[in-house]
C-alpha cells in the first residue's frame, strides 16, 4: 500500500509568471503569491497592524517621530569621522549620502517585495561599525571606508541565502539575549547622556538630568496613562517638551542660528564614485561586522513578527533572509556612494512597540523623509543639535521596550538548565562591558566585538548555545504497554524530552494531545492490541513523532469524512478519526517504517 500523507502547512509558495515586459518586471520585484501567508492573530494591544492603513495625519506624525530618531543617530558617522580630521563641506557630504542611503535602504525594507521584509525596519548608520569605519579612515581615508561598505554589503547578499540554516544556530532565546543586552547598550548610552557625563567620570549635571527625566516623565506618561490615540505621539511630545524646557533654563549653551547659518538650505547630496582602497587587515573586522549586522537583523525581525502576532510560534525565515538582502542593498550604495555603513535600528522596533504601531507604510513615509532630509541640509544640521539630555530620555524610553521584550522572547521556551546558564552567562558577560573597559584589552581586530554591551553578549551566548548542545539527546523512545494510560504515559515522556531539549510548551502540549490520541485511535479501531513504541526527534525546528506498532496501515479518507461517519462501521470511525489526527498536527503520514506500520506526526517549533 502506497504511503498516505496529510499536510496542510501553511507556508505555500505561488508564482505567477508574465507575458509581457510590464508584467515581467513586477514579477520580478514582488513578493510571490502565498509568501508568507501564514494568519496572524492581531494582539489587543496593537493599534495599526503590518498590513493595515493608517489615516494621514496619524501616519505623518508616526513617520516624523520614526525619521527625527533616526536622523539624530548620524551622530555615529561624526564619530567614527573625527579621527580623520575632515572639514565641514566633507562632513556635511558624509552626513547626506548616509541620509540618502538610509532612506532608500528603509524604503526597499518596508516594501512587501523580493527584496525587502515588509515589517516596519528603519535604517540608521551601524553603531558597530564605527571601529571598522575609524580603522580605515585612518590606514586609506574614505576611499577605504567605501570599500569596506562594499564589502559588508555584498556579504549579507550571500550570507541572505545562508539564514536558514543559522535558524539552528539562533533560537529564540539567543535572539531575546541579543534584544534584552541591546536595551542595555542603549540605557548605557542614554544615561550618559542624561546625566552628560564623560565617558571616564561621572559628574552630574543637575540640569541636564532634569531635561532628560522630563523628556522620559512626558513619554512615559502619556504611553501609560494618555488615550489610546494620545500615545501615537508620546515619543515626539516629550522631545519637543524637553528641547524648550532645555533652552528656555539654558541647559545647553549652542548658537543654533550660528550652526544652521553655516549650511545652505537646500543643496544636492555629492555623489561621486569613491576612490576605493582596500587593506587585507580590515577583513577579520569586516567578518565582525558582518555577523553581528546578521545578529542584529535576525533580533529585529523575530521581534517585530512576535509583536504582530498573538499566536507567533517561530521566525519567518523567508522574511529575514529579506531583511538581510535590503540591508546589503543599502550597504551596496553607502559604498558607491561614499556613505556610512547602516544597520536595522532598535530604536524604531522600541517606538513601534510604544506606539502600538507597526504598519509597514509608517515606514516607507519614514524612509521618504529622511531621503528627503538628505537635499536640506539645515534639517540634518538641527536634529544634530538637539540636546543631548532629551536625546538621553529618548533612548531610555526605547531601552526600557527593548530589555522587556528580550525578556519576554527569552521566556518563550522552557529554561532547562543548560539554557538557564547559556542566558545567565551571557549577560553577565555583556554587563561586564559596561563596567569594564574591555576594549581596551583586546586587538584591534577583535574591537567590534567588545565594544557594546551587545555584542559580548549576543557573541558569549552563541558560542554557549553550541557548547551546551553537546551531550543534548535529540531524540528518545519509549515503549507503550497496553496497560498504560496513554495520555498520562505520553505526557511523561514528552514533558521530560521537553525539558531536555529546551522546547516551547505550548507546542509540547499539542504533540501530547495528538500522540495520546493517536495511539488510543489504534487502540480503540483495533489496529494494534499490542505494546507500541514511541520515538520523537527534536532539531530546533520541528519535533517529529513516529507512534511504531504491527498491525495494518491506518488509511486515510479520500475526502473530509462527514460527521456521521462516527456512527457507522469501525473502519469509517477510524478514517474520521485519522482525519482528526492531521488536524492537530503539521503534517499526518500513514506508513511502514522498521518493518512496521507507522503514525508520523510533524510539528512546527
Amino acid at each position: 500500500m502506497a504511503d498516505q500523507a496529510y499536510d496542510h502547512s501553511r507556508d505555500g509558495e505561488g508564482i505567477k509568471s508574465g507575458k509581457d515586459a510590464r508584467r515581467l518586471v513586477w514579477g520580478f520585484w514582488k513578493l510571490p503569491d502565498g509568501a508568507d501567508a501564514r494568519p496572524r492573530r492581531r494582539p489587543a494591544n496593537l493599534v495599526y497592524g503590518r498590513e493595515e492603513p493608517v489615516p494621514t495625519p496619524t501616519l505623518l506624525a508616526l513617520a516624523i517621530q520614526h525619521a527625527m530618531l533616526a536622523l539624530t543617530y548620524l551622530i555615529y558617522p561624526l564619530i567614527a569621522a573625527s579621527v580623520a580630521g575632515f572639514s565641514d563641506v566633507e562632513l556635511e557630504t558624509l552626513l547626506s549620502v548616509s541620509a540618502l542611503c538610509m532612506g532608500i535602504a528603509t524604503i526597499v525594507q518596508c516594501a512587501r517585495s523580493r527584496f525587502g521584509s515588509g515589517l516596519l525596519i528603519v535604517h540608521i548608520p551601524s553603531p558597530g561599525a564605527i571601529p571598522l569605519a575609524q580603522q580605515a579612515f585612518l590606514l586609506g581615508g574614505a576611499g577605504m571606508v567605501a570599500m569596506s561598505t562594499l564589502i559588508l554589503g555584498v556579504s549579507q547578499l550571500f550570507a541572505a541565502r545562508l539564514i536558514r540554516p543559522l535558524q539552528i544556530l539562533l533560537p529564540p532565546e539567543v535572539c531575546g539575549v541579543a534584544v534584552t543586552m541591546l536595551g542595555v547598550s542603549l540605557a548605557d548610552a542614554g544615561l550618559r547622556r542624561a546625566f552628560a557625563t564623560p565617558d571616564a567620570q561621572l559628574v552630574i549635571h543637575h540640569g541636564a538630568l532634569a531635561t532628560a527625566l522630563l523628556t522620559l516623565g512626558v513619554a512615559v506618561g502619556m504611553t501609560v496613562f494618555a488615550p489610546r490615540a494620545a500615545k501615537l505621539f508620546a515619543l515626539l511630545t516629550g522631545a519637543v517638551v524637553g528641547w524648550a524646557f532645555a533652552y528656555l533654563f539654558g541647559v545647553v549653551h549652542v548658537d543654533m542660528a550660528g550652526e544652521l547659518a553655516k549650511v545652505s538650505l537646500v543643496a544636492l547630496p555629492s555623489l561621486s564614485l569613491p576612490s576605493w582602497r582596500f587593506d587585507i587587515s580590515l577583513i577579520p573586522v569586516v567578518g565582525l561586522v558582518l555577523a553581528m549586522c546578521l545578529l542584529d537583523v535576525f533580533s529585529t525581525t523575530v521581534t517585530l513578527e512576535r509583536m504582530d502576532d498573538a499566536d507567533w510560534r517561530r521566525p519567518n525565515m523567508r522574511a529575514t533572509q529579506r531583511a538581510v538582502t535590503a540591508s546589503g542593498i543599502g550597504n551596496i550604495l553607502a559604498g558607491l556612494a561614499t556613505g556610512f555603513p547602516i544597520a536595522t535600528s532598535s530604536s524604531a522596533v522600541g517606538l513601534a512597540f510604544a506606539t502600538g504601531a507597526t504598519s509597514r507604510i509608517i515606514g516607507v513615509v519614514a524612509g521618504a523623509m529622511v531621503f528627503a532630509a538628505a537635499f536640506f541640509p539645515k534639517v540634518i544640521m538641527a536634529l544634530s543639535l538637539i540636546p543631548s539630555p532629551v536625546i538621553g530620555g529618548i533612548v531610555l524610553f526605547t531601552a526600557s521596550f527593548m530589555i522587556a521584550t528580550g525578556m519576554n522572547l527569552i521566556l518563550t521556551h522552557r529554561l532547562n538548565d543548560r539554557r538557564i546558564f547559556m542566558v545567565g552567562l551571557s549577560v553577565i558577560l555583556g554587563l561586564a562591558a559596561c563596567i569594564f573597559p574591555l576594549i581596551s584589552q583586546v586587538p584591534g581586530w577583535a574591537h567590534p566585538v567588545f565594544s557594546t554591551p551587545l555584542t559580548v553578549s549576543a557573541t558569549a551566548a552563541i558560542l554557549l548555545n553550541l557548547i551546551f548542545r553537546i551531550g543534548v539527546a535529540q531524540e528518545g523512545r519509549r515503549e507503550i504497554t497496553v496497560e498504560e494510560n496513554a495520555f498520562l504515559a505520553t505526557r511523561a515522556f514528552m514533558e521530560k524530552m521537553g525539558d531536555q531539549w529546551g522546547a516551547r510548551r505550548d507546542i509540547i502540549g499539542t504533540t501530547v494531545l495528538a500522540t495520546a490520541q493517536a495511539i488510543e485511535m489504534l487502540r480503540n479501531g483495533d489496529v494494534c492490541t499490542g505494546p507500541m513504541e514511541l520515538h520523537a526527534r527534536f532539531d530546533e525546528t520541528s519535533i517529529d513523532i513516529h507512534i511504531l506498532y504491527h498491525g495494518d496501515v491506518v488509511v486515510l479518507p479520500a475526502a473530509r469524512p462527514m460527521p456521521e461517519a462516527l456512527l457507522g462501521e469501525k473502519s469509517e470511525v477510524l478514517g474520521f478519526s485519522a482525519f482528526l489526527l492531521t488536524q492537530l498536527a503539521d503534517k499526518a503520514r500513514f506508513s511502514h517504517r522498521q518493518d512496521r506500520a507507522c503514525v508520523s506526526l510533524h510539528f512546527h517549533h
